[in-house]
């Protein structure tokens, strides 16, 4: 929408509680978007986790006033432009107090800070009216759009509440030879073999969270929400598994991919998802003692890209000169890990 047009539309801002809101979306006058049932379940963690220290920001909603007002100015009804998913997490939210007051102490006792947060904490909300139903579309793919999103490098650095962000930070800024090996900020992946930086700060971060998890997820943000260890044991772990792992091979080479075929990151996510198979949930020492072996094991293994075991799995050359590039699908990289096994 142009900003002349917007401007010439009457807004408003007003503020209701979160309870208020919930009612008048269960009572048909708000009117939402589609729902995104991950998206929403992101946000109820979110409340859930920050529901005792009540250290949350919610910002506010923007809406398209269908009809009326009422005596004290407040719209009647209301068509959601920006925020489905949160007044879907809260409505949700409502219905996991009410099941949460049946459960043990602990849960009794979030459920009435989940209640008190909602009754007593207030949601802002900007109202335009006489948009189309052409503006508010407009309006909401230029809020969901044209927003820059937060660069994945300011919020490892910046985040202290996700323990995944957490620990990638201290393991970048920590760990000598990691820095040597070369860690790209800017780009979510890497070009080879051009580009001779080992990792992406993005692969960093999901090597870092087979370490929690003991899998390669996607969101591997929503999986770290609760981890047996704690963030400094998980240092510890991963500074043990890099050292093992520069030992190997020099942290200087191991980029570059007419050298070192750990700069394949389908190859380099296997050996992270081999020292970590079925220990996520294992104390401190006895994982320190596995990566120690199962890392000692690779220590004969040529990893030079000449080697022909390379071509025994799914892969394509490609560039010039033509190098072969293993395959990251799934089915490929469990072939890798049973290939460390052997070794």
């Amino acid at each position: 929408m142009i900003l002349s047009e917007l401007d010439r539309k009457r807004r408003t801002m007003f503020s209701c509680s979160i309870i208020e809101l919930v009612h008048m979306y269960r009572n048909g006058q708000i009117a939402t978007r589609e729902i995104n049932q991950l998206r929403v379940r992101s946000i109820k963690n979110y409340l859930l986790d920050n529901a005792l220290t009540k250290n949350i920001y919610l910002p506010p909603l923007v809406a398209s006033s269908r009809e009326g007002a009422a005596p004290n100015g407040d719209p009647i009804e209301l068509s959601i432009i920006d925020g489905t998913q949160r007044i879907a997490a809260f409505a949700q939210l409502e219905d996991s107090i009410l099941k949460a007051l049946k459960k043990g102490e602990e849960k009794v006792k979030l459920a009435y800070e989940l209640d008190s947060l909602m009754k007593d904490s207030s949601i802002a909300i900007q109202v335009f009216e006489g948009l189309t139903k052409a503006e508010e579309s407009q309006l909401y793919l230029d809020l969901n759009l044209k927003g820059k999103k937060v660069a994945l490098s300011k919020r490892i650095s910046f985040d202290s509440r996700n323990n995944l962000n957490v620990i990638t930070n201290q393991v970048l800024h920590t760990h000598q030879s990691l820095k040597t090996a070369g860690v790209e900020l800017e780009k979510r992946s890497i070009n080879r073999p051009a580009n001779k930086n080992l990792l992406s700060l993005s692969q960093l971060r999901q090597v870092i969270g087979i370490f929690m998890t003991g899998r390669a997820h996607l969101n591997i943000e929503e999986k770290v929400s609760q981890s047996p260890l704690s963030n400094s044991e998980y240092i510890t772990l991963i500074h043990l598994y890099l050292n093992e792992l520069f030992d190997i091979y020099p942290a200087g080479q191991m980029g570059d991919y007419t050298k070192c075929m750990l700069a394949s990151y389908p190859l380099f996510i296997a050996v992270a998802l081999y020292v970590n198979d079925k220990m996520e949930n294992q104390p401190i020492e006895q994982r320190q003692q596995v990566i120690a072996t199962r890392m000692s094991k690779l220590k004969e293994v040529d990893w030079s890209p000449d080697n022909p075991i390379w071509k025994e799995f799914k892969g394509t050359y490609k560039g010039r000169p033509p190098l072969f590039h293993l395959s990251k699908d799934k089915n490929n990289i469990e072939e890798l890990v049973r290939w460390l096994y052997s070794c």
